[in-house]
């Protein structure tokens, strides 16, 4: 048995953000409406409770800097990751009505490709829904696996020392205060901290599936485009006025839901830009700080390093492979009216499929300050982390 939400035959209208909205819905925390009493109060838990252990984390690693750089490096790699994921909730439920009315705007555009009934579009949109959910299910899933190695991690220490002095660890390098790390609050404390590394989990998730589902939502919306541009401009011999107006009459509703996609994702990236942008930043110094982790450390405590550089690379690799996919489809849309029979059709419809490709010639891509997620992005990322990882090896 698997979830129902991976086959194939899962009904399309729930596939529409199912990552973003699971993730966030076992945070409290739902786009669109008042959140009730109940709802807020967990949301303003995880918060909290992500904020407090951040802050225990950084304790920790700010107090053995000195004496144990490895045990710092330990708790700096999951903070750099922690803190971007306390930005992102608390950003995500800042502009949570501005979520909501984009995820709106999406599923109407959708709603109205539904309704030309043609195979190619059915069998793109369920390509399309199909990755984005399973995709950013395995980064959920793969962040659940972490917290887990972490977890193991403390508990088969906690078990190798069980005939020496007993230490009250933590699953994360965190400090919290003296009592906490004694009985009978260490149970209590030793969960909460548990929770705070499947918030990050929910959050990270939820933040990086809504991105990429956009991204690739946006693909298919212009794909749409391109099998509407070639069904339009088909050869036809000598067509008459009645053809003509129709033609340009469907060429110019092209025109307008392409604009309409331009316009949405401008909307888009002026609430994921800054998110995006610090997410990059960190992304590439938690996989820096996770290979030098790799590297200091040897036997069981490599694999659960490994899991997590694996966890971020695969959530830097979603942005760009759906920034890319966006950018490629919208390029194609020109191509495919370079590509079509417009010669044949009189000067009006030439003059709006000319002005179809001089559209198409700048490829819509999300505004991230400095750069715009694309795999050579993802590729300069990796080289970034490895120059990271030289100049440490070189230090230490």
């Amino acid at each position: 048995m698997y979830p129902r939400f991976l086959d194939r035959n899962y009904p399309l209208a729930k596939h529409l953000f199912f990552v973003t909205r699971y993730s966030f819905g076992l945070l409290g925390l739902r786009f669109g409406g008042q959140l009730s009493w109940l709802q807020l109060s967990w949301l303003v838990f995880n918060f909290v409770n992500l904020a407090h252990c951040c802050q225990a984390e950084f304790v920790f690693g700010w107090s053995h800097l000195r004496t144990s750089p490895v045990d710092a490096m330990d708790a700096f790699c999951p903070l750099a990751c922690s803190f971007t994921t306390l930005f992102k909730l608390g950003w995500m439920w800042w502009r949570r009505q501005e979520v909501f009315e984009l995820m709106e705007r999406i599923k109407l555009l959708i709603r109205q490709q539904e309704m030309r009934k043609d195979p190619r579009r059915d069998v793109a949109q369920r390509s399309y829904y199909l990755m984005v959910t399973r995709s950013g299910m395995l980064v959920f899933t793969m962040g659940s696996i972490t917290t887990g190695a972490f977890v193991l991690r403390s508990l088969y220490e906690m078990w190798a020392r069980r005939r020496q002095e007993f230490k009250y660890d933590m699953p994360f390098r965190m400090l919290f205060p003296e009592f906490a790390h004694r009985m009978p609050w260490f149970p209590i404390f030793y969960l909460y901290s548990t929770w705070s590394g499947q918030v990050t989990v929910y959050a990270f998730a939820g933040t990086d599936g809504f991105f990429f589902g956009f991204t690739l939502y946006m693909a298919f919306l212009l794909q749409a485009l391109r099998y509407d541009v070639q069904d339009t401009l088909k050869p036809v011999q000598d067509p008459s006025v009645r053809e003509a107006h129709i033609c340009c009459h469907r060429l110019a509703d092209i025109v307008d839901r392409h604009n309409e996609i331009e316009k949405i994702v401008e909307v888009f990236s002026g609430i994921m830009a800054f998110p995006t942008f610090v997410h990059f930043v960190s992304a590439s110094l938690v996989i820096a700080t996770s290979v030098i982790d790799i590297l200091l450390y040897s036997g069981y405590n490599i694999i659960r390093y490994v899991v997590y550089t694996c966890t971020v690379s695969s959530a830097i690799f979603l942005y760009c492979y759906g920034g890319t996919e966006m950018s490629t489809e919208s390029l194609s849309l020109g191509e495919a009216a370079y590509g079509s029979a417009w010669y044949k059709w009189d000067r009006e419809t030439r003059r709006r499929v000319f002005l179809i490709i001089l559209r198409a010639q700048r490829p819509i891509t999300v505004r991230v300050p400095f750069f715009a997620p694309s795999l050579p992005v993802f590729t300069s990322v990796i080289k970034f982390t490895g120059s990271i990882v030289a100049l440490a090896k070189t230090i230490l």
